[in-house]
């Protein structure tokens, strides 16, 4: 059996998406604010064992973290989705230096790799898509919350990048089910594959990391 392009550890990271308190714990801002987090809470341990499964392979792991200050909240970032000047909310997760910004149950070890962002998508303004050039990656597995949301954005801009991306469907969660599954449905008809973590502890326990050709 040989491992999928898209999911050979030769040439693919996985990508590890806000999972941090202010998005996933009971206690974080979101929550606090009458999101439910449940899904995300369930998906972690999850994520947990697909981690440790890269990192047993030798895939590259890349946690992104969200972190907003005054530095980058602009304006148009705080009133995104409001009336214009003036409307403006104010920023309340993941703040510089706070408990909320911290990573939720997942932790990165010597090896992996963090990457700091400031808007949903990974790729914007930030050192992302240097990184994966530099470590010879083609494929990216995504992970992690909100799937419509920061994933999604994520694996859209990673497909505009030349990426082969793709979903793993369980080790990513939203405060919405019909949300996640319309982002699952979305990815899987138009911009990559959907997988599962079952799916690639599977493949990568049956066949030796050598790029399918």
């Amino acid at each position: 059996m040989t491992i999928p392009f898209r999911y050979d550890p030769a040439h693919t990271a996985l990508i590890v998406v806000d999972v941090q308190n202010d998005f996933c714990s009971p206690n974080g801002s979101l929550a606090g604010v009458g999101n439910d987090v449940s899904a995300a809470v369930e998906m972690v341990p999850r994520l947990q064992l697909l981690i440790e499964n890269a990192r047993a392979v030798g895939m590259p792991v890349v946690f992104i973290q969200t972190i907003h200050d005054e530095t980058n909240d602009s304006p148009q970032w705080l009133g995104r989705i409001d009336a214009g000047p003036g409307t403006e909310r104010p920023g309340i997760t993941c703040r510089t230096g706070s408990w909320g910004g911290e990573f939720y149950e997942v932790a990165p070890q010597p090896g992996d790799h963090v990457v700091i962002k400031y808007r949903y998508s990974a790729f914007v303004g930030t050192n992302l898509e240097i990184l994966l050039r530099t470590l010879g990656v083609q494929s990216l597995l995504f992970t992690g919350v909100a799937t419509e949301i920061c994933v999604e954005s994520s694996l859209r801009d990673g497909l505009f990048a030349d990426y082969w991306v793709s979903l793993v469907e369980d080790c990513a969660a939203s405060y919405s089910k019909a949300a996640h599954d319309a982002s699952v449905a979305v990815v899987g008809k138009q911009f990559g594959t959907v997988t599962t973590s079952d799916e690639l502890a599977s493949v990568w326990s049956a066949a030796p990391a050598l790029a399918a050709v």
